[in-house]
């Protein structure tokens, strides 16, 4: 498929069920609410630990959904998965943050020694040249690992969410090299850097015309818009 057929695909295709938006729209609103309260100081140590508990379960069942999407979209489905199967639907989200905790494992380690050493020294201009180095080649990495990320989604959608599919970098450079780098790379961020931006645009003008509101409207429709969006993308890159 041309881009724009894509893009144009991926936005019918986020519009298509607004009853399943709204249920995923549901699921990031609560998860927000109790990020803010794990946050605050009003709440007991047990309460906050619970809400926190809360929030990283709902994060599961929405990166098992987004999988969903992807796993739904490059086998040919045309219309947005149901929220059912909840079992499998937190597998696949649990098997996302272990793989992506274990990828970004290195350059959080890195990230942390170059707090270590910042708060040590407690002023910008005493790191060492040797720190700020480090710390460009932390980006870096990060940054690579990232853009090439979606090549490990698409591999582990074709094998029915295999954890262990996740790791077969032979296969996954195949993947990369089928789909081709310049088009996973340059679309896949450059979709998100547009996204982020519309977000962004959309969240302030909401939240600055009223606060309480904006923030519910940003988290029950353009939040899992955009979320559904850029989900479709990637299956559709993938065909």
């Amino acid at each position: 498929m041309l881009l724009k057929d894509i893009i144009k695909n991926s936005l019918r295709y986020a519009a298509s069920d607004l009853k399943v938006l709204m249920l995923l729209g549901i699921v990031l609103l609560i998860a927000d609410i109790g990020d803010e309260l794990s946050t605050t100081g009003n709440l007991t140590e047990n309460i906050q630990i619970l809400v926190s508990f809360t929030v990283i379960v709902l994060a599961i069942f929405e990166a098992g959904y987004v999988f969903r999407i992807i796993e739904e979209t490059i086998h040919g489905s045309k219309k947005l998965p149901e929220f059912n199967r909840f079992k499998e639907m937190f597998s696949h989200g649990l098997n996302e943050l272990i793989v992506l905790l274990t990828y970004f494992l290195i350059p959080i380690f890195l990230l942390l020694v170059f707090f270590i050493n910042f708060m040590y020294s407690m002023d910008l201009k005493d790191v060492p040249d040797e720190i700020a180095i480090v710390f460009i080649i932390i980006l870096a990495l990060a940054a690579i690992i990232y853009a090439l990320f979606p090549a490990v989604l698409l591999h582990r959608a074709h094998h029915n969410g295999d954890l262990k599919s996740s790791f077969d970098f032979r296969k996954i450079y195949h993947k990369i090299r089928t789909v081709g780098l310049k088009r996973l790379v340059v679309v896949y961020l450059g979709i998100f850097i547009i996204v982020a931006i519309i977000k962004e645009v959309l969240l302030t003008s909401f939240s600055g015309a009223v606060p309480i509101v904006g923030g519910i409207v940003a988290d029950l429709f353009i939040g899992p818009y955009l979320l559904v969006f850029t989900s479709r993308v990637l299956g559709l890159i993938d065909n």
